[in-house]
């Protein structure tokens, strides 16, 4: 008997995370959701405790799973939350947490599973960055920089870790419609209370008419099921700005972007 492929998300309750969780558990996976609190309603995975901050929180999920399921086929990083307002406003202590989530953590979970996929021969990671990837909004800087530096560390492990049957994947959404799990700045500082509250309203406005958290889910299933390439991004508007990105001269696209991003 084949047995079921073994997937970790994290962030798996609620958003992306959780549909990305249930789909996979739809499409035969043995799936583990993690959260740093309990999930109270019934899922159909099995959820672990994690907190991707902690050394120890992530050892300890990892060696739960294995003892459960023996191997790790898929590890879907998706935990992670949005550090908003001007540079200058956030300090230090903002800027070192939001890294050491949405960077950091996904480091630790890399080097948590990698020893088990090289022994297997085989293995799957899918990382969640972001179209603010490649185009960093307004008062979205810290958040920015971190996914800006997951895809360079994903270009390079795809490479490092492909001879040992390893594939690295990012997966790259525009807008999506869910909770924005956001965190404002330690210093307020009112000549940038205008611009961050239209920037504000914008992200909130177009989280609102975004995809889904299914459609995301969709394309991690691809990721994870047919050969795997290094980016796919997700949402046409998404796509029409990253090749405009790329074709417009750079005052232009400038421009273009300050209508984006206050919209």
């Amino acid at each position: 008997m084949k047995t079921k492929p073994v997937a970790l998300v994290t962030g798996a309750s609620s958003g992306i995370g959780q549909a990305t969780a249930e789909l996979l558990a739809a499409h035969g996976f043995t799936v583990f959701g993690t959260s740093r609190t309990p999930l109270q309603d019934k899922r159909s995975y099995t959820w672990l405790s994690l907190d991707v901050r902690s050394d120890d929180s992530v050892q300890a999920a990892i060696q739960a799973l294995l003892a459960q399921a023996g191997r790790i086929d898929l590890l879907v990083n998706n935990a992670g939350y949005v550090q908003f307002g001007a540079i200058e406003e956030n300090s230090l202590a903002d800027a070192q947490a939001q890294l050491d989530t949405n960077l950091f953590g996904v480091i630790r979970m890399v080097k948590a599973v990698l020893p088990v996929m090289r022994r297997q021969g085989s293995g799957r990671i899918i990382n969640i960055s972001s179209i603010v990837g490649h185009i960093a909004p307004p008062y979205g800087g810290l958040y920015g920089a971190s996914k800006f530096a997951l895809e360079g560390l994903s270009e390079a492990l795809h490479e490092e870790v492909r001879p040992f049957g390893v594939s690295v994947s990012l997966v790259e959404p525009s807008y999506v419609n869910t909770p924005i799990v956001s965190q404002l700045p330690t210093n307020l500082i009112s000549d940038y209370t205008p611009g961050r509250q239209i920037a504000q309203k914008s992200l909130t406005t177009n989280a609102k008419k975004g995809m889904e958290p299914g459609a995301v889910a969709r394309v991690i299933l691809r990721a994870a099921t047919s050969r795997p390439r290094l980016r796919y991004p997700v949402g046409l508007d998404g796509k029409i700005a990253l090749l405009l990105q790329r074709l417009l001269p750079g005052s232009a696209f400038e421009a273009l972007k300050r209508r984006l991003f206050s919209s």
